[in-house]
């Protein structure tokens, strides 16, 4: 990949270095986004998705490119080069990137960094990340919306965060009915009738050929299997392991990631778990809700929503 033989931001007009206006205006998005909160990583992956370049058919961009950008005391007016951001500006954003790189002393074998779900913003949808400043006394933890335009930010401490997903969990280990276990689907495609309806007919004629009617045969077998409705199975597994579980006095990594799909934090920092059948426990809930079961489901079940 050709080098740039001038700092991004900047060209040559006539002999001079002057700034580019289309470049100047990603430096401002940069330091701007930066400043927000947004990490390096985060603010590489934007420019990525969003096709920017760094130089003529070149995108690449990356923590690395980022960083240097932002460290670049030539936007300040260093070295002639015309100024970019003002020195005061520019201090700042080197002393923030300064105290945030709070990594070193992280401990990555705490559970917080094996729960590999989806946490999706309660505004936009999207996924969030979590991420841990230490310049924040009350509270270093929040989670920050990946979608640029939307900015979110939750802020909820790790230990917060567990003791909840722990109280949510407690609430069906204690009254594993609370489980949904949905009816049973038996209704079989059109395209298994239509590869039973084919093997009837091979046999009913005299002559057919038997490593043809061996493949409709696993073709059909195949199509069954895949008619079989997996959920009240996994409904029913999710129960027995909860029945199973003693209540826990602390966050159990292993049964979170036996039992849940994913979690959710609203604005507030409220913590809802869903399990692994789609069913969703809330704080506020005094019972287990799944929209997307039948009021039959309930009925075939009555003793299984019941209250302790």
């Amino acid at each position: 990949m050709k080098k740039r033989n001038i700092p991004f931001g900047y060209q040559y007009q006539n002999g001079m270095i002057t700034t580019h206006p289309q470049e100047v205006a990603v430096l401002n998005r940069i330091f701007s986004e930066y400043q927000k909160g947004l990490s390096l990583l985060d603010i590489a992956n934007q420019l990525n998705d969003e096709n920017i370049e760094y130089q003529p058919g070149v995108t690449g961009w990356n923590k690395s490119r980022i960083m240097r950008l932002i460290e670049d005391e030539r936007y300040t007016g260093k070295d002639n080069f015309p100024a970019i951001i003002d020195k005061g500006t520019h201090q700042a954003i080197v002393e923030m990137k300064a105290h945030k790189n709070t990594q070193h002393g992280t401990d990555r074998s705490s559970e917080i960094f094996h729960i590999d779900v989806s946490v999706i913003c309660p505004v936009c949808g999207s996924k969030m990340n979590r991420r841990h400043d230490s310049r924040f006394k009350k509270c270093q933890q929040r989670w920050i919306c990946s979608n640029a335009e939307c900015h979110m930010a939750i802020y909820k401490a790790d230990s917060d965060l567990l003791d909840d997903i722990t109280v949510l969990l407690n609430r069906v280990i204690v009254n594993p009915g609370l489980v949904q276990i949905p009816l049973v689907d038996e209704s079989i495609s059109v395209q298994t009738l239509k590869a039973g309806n084919e093997i009837a007919r091979t046999l009913d004629t005299l002559d057919y050929d038997k490593n043809t009617l061996r493949e409709k045969m696993l073709e059909c077998v195949s199509l069954k299997y895949t008619d079989i409705d997996s959920a009240p199975y996994i409904a029913h597994r999710l129960k027995a392991t909860l029945a199973d579980a003693e209540p826990l006095s602390a966050f159990s990594l292993a049964l979170f990631k036996r039992t849940v799909q994913t979690f959710r934090l609203e604005k507030d920092g409220t913590v809802s778990i869903t399990l692994i059948n789609n069913q969703t426990i809330r704080k506020e809930d005094e019972d287990a809700t799944n929209d997307s079961y039948s009021a039959e489901s309930s009925a075939e079940n009555p003793g299984e929503n019941q209250h302790s």
